[in-house]
């Protein structure tokens, strides 16, 4: 009998086998050990593991154990035994606790599987839960390891003692609550930090930290419960060179800014936001001009119309200071407009951005998500190249995405 030869893909060395298990669920690499001798210990090696709500799932359509107690608390033990069998290093760690039942037990474990990750080399965490039930340990913030961190529906408690995330470079929070801190407490050293994202969090201000090269701040629909307090405790803003600001987080914004009393050395602005209020021009105007090396400005105008309709004053006063702004920006060279519908009032914008910003080479519109015909955007196309420019490099390109609703990353890539 002919010997057996062994596929090629098992020839394929560890660390291109751990890749490849690494697009599959747990419970998929976990029966590749049945395979060969060469897969048997592969899964149990896996550089990342995966917790998504897929394998949560998962585990509540198999247990059909009578007692609620066991499907309740079923994904826990797996979780326990996978993380106690591993061997060697976890890169990547993912848990999600979302739509699925998980008892409180579950949860309260969630202190050791982390302590054992970030002891295991863990390069980037991704943790959600549905409710901000859950304290993070302070001892996630002293991982020497990190290089990224994703925190979705936790408390993020003050920090007692000194602590440094010394390869950190994205820090993402998500519905985040951060408690309340005093003058003892320490703030978090992120050296190396580039990115820093908040998304609908509470009392950001209580976020002590120290970041000297951010270069990447995103906030936007966060609130918070004190009135002359915004902006993270020791933050500091003028390293920053991309800033994205959207809702009434820009008008919590600008009063930050103006009480420091500095210019930022933003290059690049990206603004979203709404007009409940009629206070949003003044903001906006103050927030341009404290960007005096603003190089390229996104911006999405769909608020544009339902400002002039319902507060037409204010729309005037906005295309009375663009001349302004213009002085102030000189080095504005791209701007783009996302979520273009064809309103008058966008058209009127757009007239008195050709006319004053000197350095303007490419104008780059975005139409809203509906369908416009061709022969709509053809007449506004015509309308606007027939608008005087201030800079003759002006150049005017309208996009047209083969669906009809794009997708962030092809806008982003613009």
């Amino acid at each position: 009998m002919a010997p057996r030869r062994r596929d090629r893909i098992s020839k394929l060395p560890v660390e291109i086998l751990d890749h490849i298990l690494g697009f599959l669920p747990i419970k998929d690499a976990a029966k590749t050990a049945v395979l060969s001798s060469i897969w048997r210990d592969v899964w149990s090696n896996l550089t990342q593991l995966n917790f998504d709500r897929h394998f949560f799932s998962y585990m509540e359509k198999t247990q059909r154990h009578p007692s609620n107690y066991f499907r309740e608390y079923a994904p826990g033990y797996v979780i326990n035994k996978v993380l106690l069998q591993h061997n060697g290093t976890i890169q990547k760690f993912v848990i999600y606790f979302v739509d699925v039942g998980v008892g409180i037990l579950t949860i309260k474990s969630l202190d050791q599987w982390l302590l054992l990750v970030t002891q295991k080399g863990v390069e980037e965490m991704n943790i959600r839960l549905q409710y901000n039930i859950y304290k993070l340990p302070n001892y996630i913030f002293s991982c020497s390891t990190l290089k990224r961190l994703h925190l979705s529906y936790v408390v993020v408690q003050p920090m007692k003692s000194p602590c440094i995330l010394p390869n950190v470079d994205l820090l993402s929070f998500e519905y985040v609550n951060f408690d309340p801190i005093e003058p003892s407490h320490c703030a978090i050293d992120v050296p190396v930090l580039e990115s820093l994202l908040f998304y609908c969090c509470g009392d950001i201000f209580n976020f002590n930290m120290t970041a000297p090269k951010l270069c990447d701040l995103t906030i936007t629909g966060c609130y918070s419960d004190c009135l002359d307090k915004f902006l993270p405790v020791n933050l500091d803003l003028r390293s920053i060179s991309t800033l994205n600001l959207q809702y009434s987080n820009i008008e919590k914004f600008v009063e930050e800014i103006s009480r420091m009393g500095f210019q930022l050395n933003v290059e690049r602005l990206k603004l979203s936001f709404t007009y409940q209020t009629d206070t949003i021009t003044p903001a906006l105007v103050h927030l341009l001009q404290s960007c005096p090396k603003l190089c390229r400005l996104d911006l999405n105008v769909s608020a544009l119309e339902e400002m002039e309709i319902r507060y037409n004053r204010a729309f005037s006063k906005l295309l009375s200071k663009l001349q302004g702004v213009a002085q102030t920006n000189k080095m504005l060279r791209t701007l783009k407009l996302d979520s273009f519908s064809g309103w008058q009032s966008e058209i009127l914008f757009i007239k008195e951005v050709l006319a004053y910003f000197s350095a303007l080479e490419k104008l780059f519109i975005i139409f809203a998500s509906y369908n416009q015909t061709e022969e709509f955007k053809f007449g506004v196309m015509q309308q606007l190249l027939h608008f005087p420019r201030a800079s003759t490099k002006a150049e005017i390109v309208v996009l047209h995405f083969p669906h009809a609703y794009p997708t962030k990353a092809e806008i982003d890539v613009i």
